[in-house]
């Protein structure tokens, strides 16, 4: 046992960038070529090297001195500089490199789950957006998903990417345009680390101590304590589970046929497949009763036009859980089932004339196959928009066969999905590792795990807040917030709401100083909680960053509920961010719900005057209370439609907050 740890900590030492070799100068990742350093603050670089080595730095001219610890670890701290670039750092060392292509200009951390994880590949109109993405002096940093006990000094292998129409086609969604539109505004550099993980909970983000020492969540850090310090039982687990999953896929590939035949190959010839005409079910094609593998076929005639290029692979949603192909190398694998599946095609992979789309279809119950209904979302195209797009249609005639019933399976291993849930231990790996680098401010877009516990939320995102400005040590750092998105049950009266619940927690967050609100509710999908309008979420962050850090205070954002009047048989409320006045969108205002002492709400009537809106229904002569916008899907559910003479929509909010 002692043996698989300390072979386990090596390896995990080594896929972390940590395992110094005697000697060399070393640093953490995120300092790499074309990386974007913050402006005006004085300029930490750090990292390891022989212990009490010596070696130099030269900043465009400017040299120090460094001189490593005993223990090894360096730092080094040039003068703040103004928006500039580029420029070259030079270390000068028995190991000598070079980061060439360094920009100066504003960094962003933007965090938060599949939201804020969402490409901008998959966004709407997304190869018209890519078109204009050539914008160099716009950098990402994404790190990759990872998990620790303790604060790491490094992330996972990764390098800044420059803003090109292929590259940034993985870039978060939500932070590209966000840096877009600051970067027009501000003339000046932007610098993204994207730092997020879908499905996750506010928990696991915030640090242990700042956890611990809150009297509402200790209780959470008293467990993790107890079975994690001082042992690296947790960091065991995952490596563990990484090579049984490892030995599992090869096992499974062994009794798969499609794996065996290499069936998504372009050498292979189908005999006797069945006919699927897509977007539908193999059930309707002579597959009844069907769970397991099944694969699928179609070729394709790529015209000289888009031959070598970048293409955009779109099967709206499939079910359950698939690996693409093209022309036998796979270019993508949903790892979820209610997604999108929306994959880019290398151009390398990509010739004139017959191409093969393949895919590996896992069906775990019910209907499997296309379920979209849409044809028109069954499509190929180029990942960047020409003068002359063409779209090839992947509706129609697929080929596809069976290959493993889903009781064949060799037994999986169990995810220890678990492990990411405990208090602090995303924060150890993705965050921790920034805490001595300057930034602008952070971007957050998370909280549909959380849907459920707003009271907790409430207190849990002004935390985060303290203790990311506490780590950083910065001071008071912006905090841009995007709020939840439309999704969910549509309803035909007024209803309580989670989703609506947890708006209400990240608007109340507003009392921290120098946070802002983004509002997405007209963004969203009843029916897809990842809504693709992702400019509209990126601008609306970069407003409220505008209003907050970029000398615009007085920017009218999204109307804000601040206070109510009770006039008579009326309501009257007023707005912050509404000086210039009110208006509905599309016809008369709607989302309101009125009720009075017996708080049984119903739809209410509402009227702007200027920058306040009367509130009333007939029969209620005593009102009390007033909803806005309170549903999951408030759109789509009850028109709710009250903006500011900006165009930015107001948040939900309820006068009657318990």
């Amino acid at each position: 046992m002692i043996r698989l740890r300390i072979r386990i900590f090596i390896l995990f030492c080594v896929f972390t960038g940590q395992f110094a070799l005697a000697g060399g100068v070393k640093m953490p990742y995120f300092f790499s070529d074309n990386m974007v350093l913050q402006r005006q603050k004085p300029i930490q670089l750090w990292g390891t090297a022989a212990p009490k080595s010596s070696f130099t730095i030269d900043f465009n001219g400017e040299k120090k001195k460094v001189k490593a610890e005993a223990n090894g670890n360096w730092k080094v701290t040039f003068p703040a500089r103004e928006a500039g670039g580029p420029y070259e750092i030079h270390v000068v060392s028995d190991s000598s490199f070079s980061f060439k292509n360094v920009m100066i200009g504003d960094v962003w951390l933007c965090s938060g789950q599949s939201n804020m994880e969402w490409p901008v590949s998959k966004v709407f109109n997304a190869s018209y957006e890519l078109r204009s993405a050539d914008l160099p002096q716009i950098r990402s940093f994404t790190v990759a998903k990872d998990i620790n006990t303790n604060p790491q000094s490094n992330t996972t292998k990764a390098t800044w990417q420059t803003c090109t129409p292929e590259n940034a086609a993985t870039f978060s969604a939500a932070a590209y345009f966000f840096a877009k539109e600051i970067h027009k505004t501000q003339n000046i550099p932007i610098g993204i680390i994207h730092t997020s993980w879908g499905g996750t909970l506010i928990e696991p983000w915030i640090g242990l101590q700042s956890m611990g020492e809150h009297p509402d969540f200790k209780e959470l850090t008293n467990p993790f304590i107890a079975k994690y310090k001082g042992n690296n039982s947790l960091e065991e687990s995952q490596q563990a589970y990484a090579v049984n999953s490892k030995n599992w896929m090869e096992q499974f590939q062994k009794t798969d046929s499609g794996f065996i035949e290499k069936w998504h190959s372009s050498a292979y010839k189908p005999i006797n497949w069945k006919k699927l005409v897509a977007p539908d079910y193999w059930e309707n094609h002579g597959l009844p009763d069907f769970d397991g593998i099944v694969w699928l076929r179609k070729e394709v005639n790529i015209p000289a036009s888009m031959a070598g290029k970048s293409l955009l692979l779109n099967l709206e949603t499939l079910k359950d859980l698939d690996i693409i192909y093209f022309n036998g190398t796979e270019v993508g694998r949903g790892t979820w089932q209610p997604g999108r599946r929306s994959y880019i095609v290398p151009k390398e992979l990509v010739k004139e004339g017959k191409n093969l789309i393949s895919i590996r279809l896992e069906n775990l119950s019910g209907f499997g196959g296309f379920t979209s209904r849409d044809a028109s979302q069954l499509w190929l195209k180029e990942l960047v928009e020409s003068d002359n797009p063409l779209i090839i249609p992947l509706s129609g005639e697929w080929l596809f066969k069976s290959s493993l019933r889903i009781g064949s399976y060799p037994a999986k291993p169990a995810d220890p999905a678990e492990n990411r849930r405990n208090p602090s231990v995303i924060y150890n790996a993705m965050i921790a590792p920034f805490a001595n680098l300057g930034l602008k401010g952070f971007l957050w877009y998370q909280g549909e795990a959380n849907a459920s516990q707003a009271v907790q939320y409430k207190k849990l995102l002004p935390l985060l807040i303290s203790d990311w400005r506490k780590q950083f040590n910065q001071g008071e750092l912006p905090f841009i917030i995007a709020q939840l998105s439309g999704f969910g049950a549509l309803t035909s009266a007024p209803v309580e709401s989670n989703w609506a619940e947890l708006r209400e927690a990240q608007m109340a967050t507003l009392s921290v100083p120098k946070t802002g609100l983004a509002v997405t509710i007209d963004v969203g999908n009843p029916y897809d909680v990842h809504p693709i309008y992702k400019q509209q979420v990126g601008e609306r962050m970069a407003a409220e960053a505008r209003r907050i850090c970029y000398g615009e205070s007085n920017l009218q954002t999204s109307p804000l509920y601040e206070s109510m009047k009770i006039e008579g048989n009326k309501i009257r409320l007023k707005f912050k961010y509404a000086a210039n006045g009110l208006k509905s969108k599309e016809g008369d205002l709607k989302g309101f719900a009125i009720a009075g002492e017996d708080k049984k709400f119903v739809w209410a009537k509402a009227k702007i005057e200027g920058s306040e809106v009367i509130v009333w229904q007939d029969g209620i002569e005593n009102p009390k209370t007033v909803r806005y916008a309170w549903a999951s899907s408030p759109v789509e559910s009850n028109g709710a439609n009250l903006y500011n003479q900006a165009g930015f929509p107001a948040s939900p909010f309820r006068t009657d907050n318990p």
